[in-house]
Protein backbone atom coordinates (compact mmCIF):
# COMPACT_ATOMS: atom_id res chain seq x y z
CA UNK A 1 0.00 0.00 0.00
CA UNK A 2 1.15 3.52 -0.61
CA UNK A 3 1.86 5.76 2.36
CA UNK A 4 2.56 9.46 2.08
CA UNK A 5 5.45 10.66 4.22
CA UNK A 6 5.83 14.31 5.14
CA UNK A 7 9.13 15.47 6.55
CA UNK A 8 10.89 18.59 7.71
CA UNK A 9 14.61 18.05 7.31
CA UNK A 10 15.20 14.72 9.08
CA UNK A 11 11.83 14.23 10.76
CA UNK A 12 9.37 11.71 9.35
CA UNK A 13 5.65 12.19 9.80
CA UNK A 14 2.90 9.96 8.47
CA UNK A 15 0.72 12.57 6.83
CA UNK A 16 -2.07 10.54 5.30
CA UNK A 17 -2.90 7.41 3.33
CA UNK A 18 -4.19 9.71 0.62
CA UNK A 19 -2.50 12.40 -1.47
CA UNK A 20 -2.39 15.80 0.23
CA UNK A 21 -1.15 19.26 -0.54
CA UNK A 22 0.82 21.24 1.99
CA UNK A 23 3.02 24.27 1.69
CA UNK A 24 4.60 23.32 5.00
CA UNK A 25 5.72 19.81 4.15
CA UNK A 26 7.52 18.14 1.32
CA UNK A 27 5.65 14.96 0.45
CA UNK A 28 6.96 11.79 -1.07
CA UNK A 29 5.29 8.45 -1.61
CA UNK A 30 6.69 5.01 -0.96
CA UNK A 31 5.12 1.59 -1.45
CA UNK A 32 5.44 -0.62 1.61
CA UNK A 33 3.53 -2.91 3.89
CA UNK A 34 4.93 -1.36 7.05
CA UNK A 35 2.51 -0.25 9.78
CA UNK A 36 2.55 3.45 10.54
CA UNK A 37 3.99 2.95 14.05
CA UNK A 38 6.85 0.84 12.71
CA UNK A 39 7.54 3.36 9.99
CA UNK A 40 7.84 6.18 12.52
CA UNK A 41 9.96 4.11 14.93
CA UNK A 42 12.38 2.61 12.44
CA UNK A 43 12.81 5.11 9.61
CA UNK A 44 14.01 8.65 9.15
CA UNK A 45 14.87 10.97 6.31
CA UNK A 46 18.52 11.70 5.59
CA UNK A 47 19.27 14.12 2.81
CA UNK A 48 15.86 13.45 1.28
CA UNK A 49 16.26 9.66 1.40
CA UNK A 50 14.21 7.36 3.61
CA UNK A 51 16.57 5.10 5.59
CA UNK A 52 16.33 2.54 8.36
CA UNK A 53 17.53 4.17 11.58
CA UNK A 54 18.84 0.84 12.86
CA UNK A 55 21.20 0.32 9.95
CA UNK A 56 24.77 1.11 10.88
CA UNK A 57 26.35 4.11 9.23
CA UNK A 58 30.01 3.94 8.28
CA UNK A 59 32.07 5.95 10.71
CA UNK A 60 33.57 7.97 7.87
CA UNK A 61 30.08 9.20 6.92
CA UNK A 62 28.88 10.19 10.39
CA UNK A 63 28.09 13.78 11.32
CA UNK A 64 28.64 14.26 15.05
CA UNK A 65 27.71 17.17 17.29
CA UNK A 66 29.77 17.40 20.49
CA UNK A 67 28.31 19.44 23.36
CA UNK A 68 30.14 20.42 26.54
CA UNK A 69 32.82 22.63 28.03
CA UNK A 70 36.04 23.04 26.07
CA UNK A 71 39.30 24.90 26.69
CA UNK A 72 38.33 25.55 30.34
CA UNK A 73 39.92 24.83 33.71
CA UNK A 74 37.73 21.86 34.35
CA UNK A 75 38.12 18.08 34.45
CA UNK A 76 35.20 17.61 32.06
CA UNK A 77 36.88 19.97 29.59
CA UNK A 78 40.07 17.90 29.87
CA UNK A 79 38.03 14.77 29.13
CA UNK A 80 36.38 16.39 26.10
CA UNK A 81 39.66 17.71 24.75
CA UNK A 82 41.12 14.21 24.90
CA UNK A 83 38.14 12.23 23.58
CA UNK A 84 36.50 14.38 20.92
CA UNK A 85 39.52 14.68 18.59
CA UNK A 86 39.95 10.89 18.79
CA UNK A 87 36.35 10.39 17.65
CA UNK A 88 36.67 13.25 15.17
CA UNK A 89 39.50 11.61 13.25
CA UNK A 90 37.21 8.68 12.33
CA UNK A 91 34.00 10.53 11.35
CA UNK A 92 32.98 12.55 8.34
CA UNK A 93 32.03 15.88 9.92
CA UNK A 94 31.90 17.21 13.46
CA UNK A 95 31.21 20.38 15.40
CA UNK A 96 31.89 21.32 19.01
CA UNK A 97 29.12 23.37 20.59
CA UNK A 98 30.60 24.88 23.74
CA UNK A 99 30.03 27.69 26.21
CA UNK A 100 29.97 31.34 25.19
CA UNK A 101 33.35 32.97 25.67
CA UNK A 102 35.38 29.98 24.50
CA UNK A 103 38.19 31.31 22.32
CA UNK A 104 39.18 29.41 19.18
CA UNK A 105 40.14 30.09 15.57
CA UNK A 106 38.64 26.73 14.50
CA UNK A 107 35.33 27.25 12.71
CA UNK A 108 34.20 23.84 13.92
CA UNK A 109 34.20 25.11 17.51
CA UNK A 110 30.97 27.04 18.05
CA UNK A 111 30.34 28.87 21.36
CA UNK A 112 26.57 29.16 21.68
CA UNK A 113 25.26 28.63 25.23
CA UNK A 114 25.77 29.70 28.84
CA UNK A 115 25.38 27.45 31.86
CA UNK A 116 22.25 28.07 33.90
CA UNK A 117 20.52 29.85 31.03
CA UNK A 118 18.25 28.89 28.15
CA UNK A 119 19.78 26.39 25.73
CA UNK A 120 17.65 27.45 22.77
CA UNK A 121 20.70 28.86 20.97
CA UNK A 122 22.40 25.48 21.30
CA UNK A 123 19.32 23.72 19.94
CA UNK A 124 19.25 26.04 16.94
CA UNK A 125 22.90 25.41 16.13
CA UNK A 126 22.45 21.64 16.36
CA UNK A 127 19.39 21.71 14.10
CA UNK A 128 21.28 23.78 11.55
CA UNK A 129 24.13 21.25 11.56
CA UNK A 130 21.80 18.24 11.29
CA UNK A 131 24.09 15.61 12.89
CA UNK A 132 23.56 11.86 12.95
CA UNK A 133 24.24 11.87 16.68
CA UNK A 134 24.54 14.45 19.46
CA UNK A 135 27.13 13.59 22.15
CA UNK A 136 26.88 15.60 25.37
CA UNK A 137 29.29 15.68 28.32
CA UNK A 138 27.13 16.21 31.42
CA UNK A 139 27.98 17.41 34.90
CA UNK A 140 25.47 19.07 37.24
CA UNK A 141 27.68 22.11 37.69
CA UNK A 142 27.67 22.61 33.92
CA UNK A 143 23.93 22.01 33.45
CA UNK A 144 22.59 23.16 36.83
CA UNK A 145 19.00 24.01 35.88
CA UNK A 146 16.65 21.10 35.25
CA UNK A 147 14.22 23.31 33.30
CA UNK A 148 16.79 24.03 30.65
CA UNK A 149 18.00 20.42 30.52
CA UNK A 150 14.49 19.01 30.13
CA UNK A 151 13.75 21.53 27.40
CA UNK A 152 17.00 20.55 25.66
CA UNK A 153 16.11 16.85 25.69
CA UNK A 154 12.62 17.63 24.42
CA UNK A 155 13.84 19.91 21.64
CA UNK A 156 16.40 17.33 20.49
CA UNK A 157 13.83 14.52 20.38
CA UNK A 158 14.30 14.01 16.63
CA UNK A 159 18.02 13.33 17.01
CA UNK A 160 19.90 10.47 18.59
CA UNK A 161 21.35 11.88 21.82
CA UNK A 162 24.11 10.16 23.82
CA UNK A 163 24.86 11.78 27.18
CA UNK A 164 27.97 10.90 29.17
CA UNK A 165 27.06 11.47 32.82
CA UNK A 166 30.26 11.88 34.78
CA UNK A 167 28.63 11.97 38.22
CA UNK A 168 25.81 9.66 39.25
CA UNK A 169 24.23 10.06 42.68
CA UNK A 170 21.55 8.26 44.63
CA UNK A 171 19.78 11.62 45.02
CA UNK A 172 16.16 11.21 43.94
CA UNK A 173 15.91 14.82 42.77
CA UNK A 174 18.43 14.11 40.01
CA UNK A 175 16.23 11.33 38.64
CA UNK A 176 14.16 13.89 36.71
CA UNK A 177 17.27 14.77 34.70
CA UNK A 178 18.37 11.17 34.22
CA UNK A 179 14.91 9.85 33.30
CA UNK A 180 14.52 12.48 30.58
CA UNK A 181 17.80 11.45 28.95
CA UNK A 182 17.23 8.81 26.25
CA UNK A 183 20.69 7.21 26.29
CA UNK A 184 23.22 7.56 29.09
CA UNK A 185 26.89 6.58 29.10
CA UNK A 186 28.57 5.94 32.46
CA UNK A 187 32.09 4.79 33.29
CA UNK A 188 31.43 1.94 35.75
CA UNK A 189 28.98 -0.89 36.33
CA UNK A 190 28.26 0.59 39.78
CA UNK A 191 26.91 3.76 38.17
CA UNK A 192 24.80 1.73 35.75
CA UNK A 193 23.33 -0.31 38.60
CA UNK A 194 22.31 2.83 40.49
CA UNK A 195 20.47 4.15 37.44
CA UNK A 196 18.80 0.94 36.29
CA UNK A 197 18.33 -1.09 39.48
CA UNK A 198 17.73 1.64 42.06
CA UNK A 199 16.31 4.58 40.14
CA UNK A 200 14.65 2.55 37.38
CA UNK A 201 15.39 5.10 34.68
CA UNK A 202 13.69 4.17 31.39
CA UNK A 203 16.48 4.99 28.94
CA UNK A 204 19.40 2.85 27.82
CA UNK A 205 22.52 2.94 30.01
CA UNK A 206 25.85 1.98 28.42
CA UNK A 207 29.15 1.44 30.25
CA UNK A 208 32.24 2.83 28.52
CA UNK A 209 35.44 3.22 30.55
CA UNK A 210 37.12 6.57 31.13
CA UNK A 211 39.96 7.15 28.66
CA UNK A 212 43.66 7.25 29.51
CA UNK A 213 46.73 9.03 28.23
CA UNK A 214 49.68 6.72 27.46
CA UNK A 215 52.54 6.47 29.90
CA UNK A 216 54.89 9.33 29.12
CA UNK A 217 58.38 8.60 27.86
CA UNK A 218 59.64 11.78 29.55
CA UNK A 219 62.34 11.21 32.14
CA UNK A 220 62.00 12.06 35.80
CA UNK A 221 63.11 15.61 36.58
CA UNK A 222 66.06 16.57 38.74
CA UNK A 223 65.02 15.88 42.33
CA UNK A 224 64.97 19.35 43.88
CA UNK A 225 63.28 17.88 46.95
CA UNK A 226 66.59 16.11 47.68
CA UNK A 227 64.47 13.26 49.02
CA UNK A 228 63.24 9.92 47.69
CA UNK A 229 60.32 9.89 50.12
CA UNK A 230 57.97 12.39 48.50
CA UNK A 231 54.33 12.12 47.55
CA UNK A 232 51.62 14.46 46.34
CA UNK A 233 47.92 15.07 45.82
CA UNK A 234 46.28 17.47 43.37
CA UNK A 235 42.76 18.66 42.66
CA UNK A 236 40.13 21.07 43.89
CA UNK A 237 40.29 21.80 47.60
CA UNK A 238 37.00 20.22 48.61
CA UNK A 239 36.48 18.23 51.81
CA UNK A 240 35.46 15.03 50.05
CA UNK A 241 39.03 14.80 48.71
CA UNK A 242 40.14 14.28 52.31
CA UNK A 243 43.37 16.26 52.36
CA UNK A 244 43.68 15.42 56.07
CA UNK A 245 44.61 11.79 55.33
CA UNK A 246 48.02 12.44 53.67
CA UNK A 247 48.84 15.07 56.31
CA UNK A 248 48.19 12.53 59.08
CA UNK A 249 50.17 9.91 57.13
CA UNK A 250 53.17 12.28 57.13
CA UNK A 251 52.96 12.46 60.92
CA UNK A 252 53.11 8.66 61.04
CA UNK A 253 56.07 8.47 58.63
CA UNK A 254 58.32 11.34 59.72
CA UNK A 255 60.22 9.38 62.37
CA UNK A 256 60.88 6.51 59.96
CA UNK A 257 61.69 8.83 57.05
CA UNK A 258 62.95 12.21 58.38
CA UNK A 259 62.96 13.62 54.83
CA UNK A 260 59.36 12.60 53.99
CA UNK A 261 57.45 15.40 52.27
CA UNK A 262 53.86 15.84 51.08
CA UNK A 263 52.91 18.42 48.44
CA UNK A 264 49.23 19.30 48.10
CA UNK A 265 48.30 21.22 44.94
CA UNK A 266 45.11 22.69 46.37
CA UNK A 267 43.17 24.17 43.44
CA UNK A 268 40.41 26.68 44.07
CA UNK A 269 37.26 27.21 42.05
CA UNK A 270 36.12 30.83 41.67
CA UNK A 271 32.63 29.58 42.53
CA UNK A 272 33.73 28.22 45.97
CA UNK A 273 36.47 30.54 47.23
CA UNK A 274 35.02 30.96 50.74
CA UNK A 275 34.69 27.20 51.20
CA UNK A 276 38.26 26.67 49.98
CA UNK A 277 39.68 29.32 52.31
CA UNK A 278 37.93 27.96 55.40
CA UNK A 279 39.07 24.42 54.64
CA UNK A 280 42.67 25.46 53.90
CA UNK A 281 42.87 27.31 57.22
CA UNK A 282 41.66 24.19 59.03
CA UNK A 283 44.29 22.08 57.27
CA UNK A 284 47.07 24.49 58.29
CA UNK A 285 45.88 24.24 61.89
CA UNK A 286 46.11 20.44 61.61
CA UNK A 287 49.61 20.66 60.10
CA UNK A 288 50.81 22.80 63.00
CA UNK A 289 49.11 20.67 65.65
CA UNK A 290 50.78 17.51 64.29
CA UNK A 291 54.19 19.14 64.14
CA UNK A 292 54.68 18.48 60.42
CA UNK A 293 55.04 22.04 59.14
CA UNK A 294 58.50 21.16 57.74
CA UNK A 295 57.09 18.12 55.91
CA UNK A 296 53.96 19.52 54.22
CA UNK A 297 53.22 22.24 51.66
CA UNK A 298 49.73 23.24 50.56
CA UNK A 299 50.09 25.18 47.31
CA UNK A 300 46.83 27.01 46.74
CA UNK A 301 45.42 28.16 43.40
CA UNK A 302 45.27 26.96 39.83
CA UNK A 303 48.27 25.11 38.37
CA UNK A 304 48.81 24.79 34.63
CA UNK A 305 49.13 21.38 33.00
CA UNK A 306 52.82 22.07 32.47
CA UNK A 307 53.34 22.85 36.16
CA UNK A 308 51.37 19.81 37.25
CA UNK A 309 53.50 17.59 35.03
CA UNK A 310 56.64 18.98 36.68
CA UNK A 311 55.37 18.05 40.14
CA UNK A 312 54.31 14.58 38.99
CA UNK A 313 57.68 13.94 37.34
CA UNK A 314 59.50 14.94 40.53
CA UNK A 315 57.45 13.20 43.24
CA UNK A 316 57.59 9.48 43.93
CA UNK A 317 53.89 8.68 44.48
CA UNK A 318 50.50 10.32 43.85
CA UNK A 319 47.63 9.79 46.30
CA UNK A 320 43.86 10.22 46.02
CA UNK A 321 42.39 9.60 49.49
CA UNK A 322 38.80 10.69 48.73
CA UNK A 323 36.00 9.90 51.18
CA UNK A 324 32.27 9.54 50.64
CA UNK A 325 30.51 12.75 51.56
CA UNK A 326 27.60 11.76 53.79
CA UNK A 327 24.45 11.64 51.70
CA UNK A 328 26.36 12.53 48.54
CA UNK A 329 28.04 9.32 47.43
CA UNK A 330 29.15 9.81 43.83
CA UNK A 331 29.51 7.11 41.22
CA UNK A 332 31.94 8.44 38.68
CA UNK A 333 35.52 7.93 37.59
CA UNK A 334 38.78 9.74 38.29
CA UNK A 335 40.59 11.31 35.37
CA UNK A 336 43.17 12.71 37.79
CA UNK A 337 44.32 9.26 38.88
CA UNK A 338 44.80 8.24 35.25
CA UNK A 339 46.75 11.41 34.54
CA UNK A 340 49.08 10.65 37.45
CA UNK A 341 49.58 7.06 36.23
CA UNK A 342 50.54 8.35 32.80
CA UNK A 343 53.63 10.03 34.28
CA UNK A 344 55.01 6.67 35.42
CA UNK A 345 54.61 6.98 39.19
CA UNK A 346 52.59 4.69 41.48
CA UNK A 347 49.08 5.81 42.41
CA UNK A 348 47.31 5.08 45.69
CA UNK A 349 43.54 5.57 45.75
CA UNK A 350 40.80 5.23 48.34
CA UNK A 351 37.96 2.72 48.44
CA UNK A 352 35.18 5.07 47.34
CA UNK A 353 33.20 4.17 44.18
CA UNK A 354 35.11 6.87 42.29
CA UNK A 355 38.02 4.41 42.00
CA UNK A 356 36.00 1.22 41.56
CA UNK A 357 37.56 0.51 38.16
CA UNK A 358 41.07 0.66 39.67
CA UNK A 359 40.52 -2.38 41.88
CA UNK A 360 43.46 -4.70 41.27
CA UNK A 361 45.37 -1.94 39.48
CA UNK A 362 46.28 0.42 42.34
CA UNK A 363 46.48 -0.04 46.12
CA UNK A 364 43.27 1.21 47.75
CA UNK A 365 43.23 2.60 51.26
CA UNK A 366 40.89 4.28 53.74
CA UNK A 367 42.72 5.40 56.88
CA UNK A 368 45.96 7.40 57.32
CA UNK A 369 47.59 4.29 58.82
CA UNK A 370 46.89 2.30 55.63
CA UNK A 371 48.26 5.11 53.49
CA UNK A 372 51.43 5.36 55.59
CA UNK A 373 52.00 1.59 55.37
CA UNK A 374 51.47 1.53 51.59
CA UNK A 375 53.74 4.53 51.05
CA UNK A 376 56.43 2.87 53.17
CA UNK A 377 56.26 -0.25 51.03
CA UNK A 378 56.55 1.69 47.77
CA UNK A 379 59.40 3.82 49.13
CA UNK A 380 61.39 0.79 50.31
CA UNK A 381 60.48 -2.15 48.05
CA UNK A 382 61.67 -1.47 44.49
CA UNK A 383 60.15 -4.75 43.24
CA UNK A 384 56.72 -3.70 44.55
CA UNK A 385 57.23 -0.30 42.96
CA UNK A 386 58.07 -1.85 39.56
CA UNK A 387 55.16 -4.30 39.74
CA UNK A 388 52.80 -1.41 40.45
CA UNK A 389 54.00 0.55 37.42
CA UNK A 390 53.62 -2.54 35.19
CA UNK A 391 49.97 -3.01 36.19
CA UNK A 392 49.23 0.67 35.69
CA UNK A 393 50.79 0.75 32.23
CA UNK A 394 48.73 -2.26 31.12
CA UNK A 395 45.59 -0.45 32.32
CA UNK A 396 46.54 2.73 30.42
CA UNK A 397 47.01 0.80 27.17
CA UNK A 398 43.75 -1.14 27.53
CA UNK A 399 41.77 2.08 28.13
CA UNK A 400 43.55 4.45 25.76
CA UNK A 401 41.60 7.39 24.37
CA UNK A 402 41.63 5.75 20.94
CA UNK A 403 40.21 2.50 22.33
CA UNK A 404 37.52 4.38 24.23
CA UNK A 405 36.67 6.49 21.18
CA UNK A 406 36.05 3.32 19.20
CA UNK A 407 33.67 2.09 21.90
CA UNK A 408 31.70 5.31 21.53
CA UNK A 409 31.67 4.88 17.77
CA UNK A 410 30.38 1.31 18.08
CA UNK A 411 27.20 2.82 19.50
Amino acid sequence: MGRHIGFRKRVIRIVSDHPIESADLEVMEIDCDVPANTLIDQYEVRDGILVNKNERVEWSKLRVAFVGVYHERCGIATYSEALWPEIGKYVGEWRIFCEDGTASDDARIVPCWTRGQSLSGLVGQIKDFQPDVVMIQHEYGIFPDARHWLALMSNLRDFRVLVTMHSIYRHRDKTIVEAATPEIIVHTTLARDVLKNEKKVPGSVHVIPHGCFPCSSADKLWNLYRSSHTFMQFGFGFRYKSWEVPIRAVALLKDRYPDVFFTGLFSESPHSLVEHRIYADELHELINSLGVADHVALIRGYQSDETLQSYLRTNQVAVFPYVNSVGHEVFGCSGAARLAMSTGIPVIASRVPHFHDLEGVCPRITAPEELADTLGQLFQDRAAHAAQIKKQNAFLIENSWDAVAKQYLML
